[in-house]
C-alpha cells in the first residue's frame, strides 16, 4: 500500500484520514503470467495500480492483435470506456509477467471521493494522463519507426527492456522485422 500512497503522494500530500480510508477500501491482487484481468464482454469496475509486474491492454482487429500500450510498475490503468460509460469492454488487459496489483471499485472509489486530497489527487492524475496522451500520439505520429522506437526509450525505457517484440511492434505500428533492425542498429 505505501507504494500507492507514495504515487499519489507524488500529486498531493495525503493526510491520516485518507490514507486510512486506502488501506481500508483496496485490494491486492495476484495474477499469474498470462492471466486475463479483463475481457471483452465484461464490464469494467476497477482501476488498478500495478505494483509489480506488467500487463498488457489490446484488441482485437480482423483476428489481428493490437496492442494499445503495455503498463509497468507504478501505473494505474483500466478500460477507460466501459469504466466511465459502464459498457461493455471492448478490450483485453492481461498480465505480461506474474503482476500484483492494487484495485478499486467504482463504488469504492466513489467513497473516497468524500476526501478532498483525494480528488485533487484524481484531477491533477487525469490531467496529467490527458496531457500525456496527447503528446504521445502526436510525437508518435510524426515520427518513422526509427523515431518512434527512440521516443518509446525516452519515455518508456522499462516497456522496451521486458516487452516482446512483437508488443512493441504493435504499439507504434511496425513489423516486428523493423523493431529488429532497429534494435541491430
Amino acid at each position: 500500500m505505501e507504494q500507492l500512497i507514495n504515487y499519489i503522494e507524488e500529486f498531493v500530500k495525503l493526510d491520516d484520514d485518507a490514507k486510512a480510508a486506502l488501506h481500508e477500501l483496496t485490494e491486492i491482487e495476484h495474477f499469474a503470467k498470462n492471466e486475463f484481468i479483463l475481457e471483452p464482454g465484461q464490464r469494467c469496475n476497477k482501476i488498478w495500480f500495478l505494483k509489480q509486474g506488467m500487463v498488457r491492454k489490446f484488441y482485437l482487429n480482423d483476428g489481428q492483435e493490437e496492442t494499445v500500450w503495455i503498463h509497468t510498475e507504478n501505473q494505474t490503468f483500466t478500460s477507460l470506456e466501459s469504466y466511465a460509460q459502464n459498457t461493455p469492454s471492448k478490450e483485453y488487459l492481461q498480465t505480461c509477467e506474474d503482476s500484483e496489483l492494487i484495485s478499486i471499485t467504482k463504488d469504492n472509489s466513489q467513497k473516497l471521493a468524500a476526501f478532498p486530497k483525494i480528488v485533487a489527487f484524481v484531477n491533477a492524475m487525469m490531467a496529467r494522463e490527458f496531457a500525456n496522451i496527447d503528446k504521445h500520439t502526436k510525437a508518435l505520429n510524426q515520427r518513422d519507426a526509427k523515431g518512434k522506437y527512440e521516443y518509446l526509450r525516452e519515455i518508456a525505457p522499462e516497456l522496451l527492456k521486458r516487452a516482446k517484440l512483437g508488443h512493441i511492434a504493435s504499439i507504434i505500428g511496425v513489423s516486428r522485422e523493423t523493431v529488429s533492425r532497429i534494435r541491430k542498429a
